[in-house]
């Protein structure tokens, strides 16, 4: 049986007709292990919450769907530790997750996000291992990478897989365009996303403004200490609304959850632990939050300098701003300048406002060589304030 909302939910993973096929056949008949590879922002992770979901409610049953999908319900656990590899702890996590009972219904599903980071805790890999060879017979194992072959291979041998994609801008476009985006930005939104259809979607809410801040800096930017002050408060304070609205749609969610658990009668036990599972994977989310608003930004820096050095006849990436007049030698310093300052976060974790100020001050000014920008067209010039 299929529900409108299971129905809804799988035909928003678009562009993965052959996959998502497989897994509504696999729910039908569930083994043990799965691997669910492809690029991420290709619909991975919505597949595989969907396929959880298919599992540990057979019937359809709509609010077990949507609990699923809002990643809260109890017989599914999601294990996307925030760390740049996977702990022992981690791996613990999920084999005391797996010999646990259900609590609604016949299954048990563990959904492990970003699991090529095994690679780099062997003693993390094995101890899943163990628990990949003799999993108990309720539970099942949904590992989603991006790397299959960083895997240890008696992993990948252990799991039924199922293969993602690429999505084209095409793709995006067309996902955005059903979500009710305006044909023209559905078309700027899918270019600047890479084929990842969660970025599209993130820069059409709160990382618009990071976006705007940053490629404004572009244009700004003339080689004074004051535009660089000027520019990097400005970029902070974008970072920072990005952040504010996360952190009020995180309270709103905790409220909800306490409120519909209450409602349905959980035991205060079951209660507190949902609870407390769904304010562990806030506090990652918003560690990873600020993180990944300041990558954003400079990704879309990268953008701007990328179409300078393609020149004004190229196709562009940024559709609602004229091409900066640089020469490709500062364009190609630039984008020097933002590799820089993207391996130092990667590394360093440093200081954000130092950061920012010596990032900017790498920038050439946006008048050398030419006219700065010459305007934008009219309706368009910032994700922000796009048309609904």
């Amino acid at each position: 049986m299929t529900s409108a909302v299971a129905s809804e939910r799988w035909a928003q993973v678009v562009g993965q007709d052959r996959a998502v096929a497989q897994l509504q056949r696999a729910a039908e008949r569930p083994v043990h292990a799965y691997l669910l590879v492809g690029p991420r922002g290709s619909g991975i992770e919505e597949a595989a919450r969907c396929f959880a979901a298919a599992v540990v409610a057979p019937d359809g049953d709509d609010r077990s769907w949507d609990l699923v999908l809002r990643g809260v319900h109890p017989d599914v656990v999601e294990v996307d530790p925030p760390a740049t590899q996977i702990r022992v702890e981690d791996a613990q996590t999920i084999v005391d997750e797996v010999s646990r009972s259900p609590i609604e219904g016949e299954r048990k599903v563990i959904l492990l996000f970003d699991a090529e980071r095994l690679r780099l805790n062997e003693a993390a890999a094995n101890k899943l291992l163990k628990t990949l060879e003799e999993p108990p017979p309720r539970a099942m194992i949904v590992l989603v990478t991006s790397g299959a072959d960083q895997l240890l291979p008696t992993i990948r041998s252990r799991c039924q897989r199922v293969d993602f994609a690429f999505l084209s801008a095409d793709n995006v476009a067309t996902a955005l365009r059903a979500d009710g985006v305006a044909p023209e930005r559905a078309q700027l939104l899918a270019r600047l996303a890479g084929g990842r259809l969660d970025r599209a979607r993130a820069l059409d809410g709160r990382l618009g403004p990071v976006r705007d801040a940053f490629v404004a800096t572009a244009s700004a930017i003339d080689g004074s200490g004051g535009a660089v002050a000027r520019q990097t408060a400005m970029v902070l304070d974008a970072l920072q609304e990005a952040l504010t609205e996360l952190e009020s749609s995180q309270i709103a969610e905790a409220e909800q959850l306490a409120a519909e658990l209450e409602a349905a009668g959980y035991p205060e036990r079951t209660r507190r632990a949902q609870l407390r599972r769904l304010e562990e994977r806030h506090k990652r989310a918003h560690r990873r939050a600020r993180t990944d608003a300041l990558l954003e930004g400079i990704t879309a820096l990268e953008t701007v300098y990328r179409d300078a050095m393609a020149g004004p006849g190229a196709e562009r990436l940024n559709l609602d701003r004229e091409v900066l007049a640089l020469s490709a030698r500062s364009a190609a310093g630039a984008l020097d300048a933002c590799r820089e300052a993207r391996q130092a976060i990667a590394e360093f974790n440093p200081n954000e406002t130092l950061l920012l100020e010596r990032l900017l001050l790498h920038l050439p000014p946006a008048g050398e060589g030419a006219d700065v920008l010459r305007g934008v067209r009219p309706g368009a010039g910032t994700l922000a304030a796009a048309p609904e």
